[in-house]
């Protein structure tokens, strides 16, 4: 090959990758999993303005909890992917806005070895806003038999939802779980069986608040916080998993 197809070569790369600045983490799925999960050619930037938190050390790879606070970040999330580098299954959430816009996001997510974990925020420009935390780990967390299928009455609780709401000023918190296997499906003759998609929802006039979509990463009996500004005072909130099952429940207020 001529220098000059290598030259025209080298600039076509950079170009390609021009939108995507250096790793501080030098994760070897950066890139990869930018393209993969936000698209080819989109403009993105590293944030601190995003409070991404993780754990430094995850005591159970199983269950590690991350909280992703948006109270500085100056736009209306348009919608959020966070995922994990290096899990078999990287994807850990997506997410997507209805009428009200989100102020605070928390889950536990499983780990499978020492990585960087990533939450890309769209702005209404479309230009993503990337924060990057890293969680040591023992790891196995993902191929890890759960817990919950282990216990002979688990169909007892199974799909059993405890939630409320909580006032923090001028927002509504809402804390939820759901008893749930959630198996990643890396467990031998254990398929995969997990909550695919949670809503919030207006009970009153059936609005979408907010829509996540989940993957194999997410925790067994998943616990989810949502902060909102000015949300209805009852919400309704419904899951679906992969194998059609669905679980609703009204959340109440602190003295409902």
């Amino acid at each position: 090959m001529s220098r000059w197809w290598l030259l025209v070569l080298l600039w076509a790369g950079l170009q390609a990758h021009a939108g995507v600045p250096a790793d501080p983490f030098g994760s070897p799925m950066w890139e990869y999993n930018l393209e993969r999960y936000l698209g080819a050619d989109v403009q993105v930037r590293h944030d601190a303005r995003i409070d991404l938190q993780v754990p430094a050390f995850a005591e159970d790879s199983a269950q590690v909890p991350l909280t992703l606070d948006l109270a500085n970040f100056p736009h209306r999330p348009q919608r959020i992917i966070a995922w994990v580098d290096l899990n078999p299954v990287p994807h850990l959430f997506t997410y997507e806005p209805g009428v009200t816009p989100l102020r605070l996001i928390a889950l536990n997510f499983r780990v499978q070895q020492a990585t960087t974990v990533r939450a890309a925020v769209q702005d209404d420009e479309g230009i993503w806003h990337v924060a990057s935390a890293q969680v040591d780990a023992a790891g196995g967390g993902c191929t890890a038999p759960s817990l919950t299928a282990a216990n002979p009455d688990w169909e007892r609780s199974f799909g059993t939802i405890r939630g409320r709401a909580f006032s923090r000023g001028d927002h509504l918190r809402y804390k939820t779980s759901v008893m749930h296997p959630m198996d990643s499906g890396m467990v031998d003759n254990i398929p995969a069986f997990f909550i695919e998609q949670v809503e919030l929802r207006d009970a009153g006039e059936d609005e979408l608040l907010l829509r996540l979509m989940l993957s194999e990463s997410a925790a067994e009996n998943p616990m989810f916080v949502f902060e909102l500004p000015h949300p209805p005072a009852a919400p309704r909130l419904w899951m679906r998993d992969n194998h059609g099952n669905v679980f609703e429940r009204r959340l109440v207020g602190e003295t409902g």
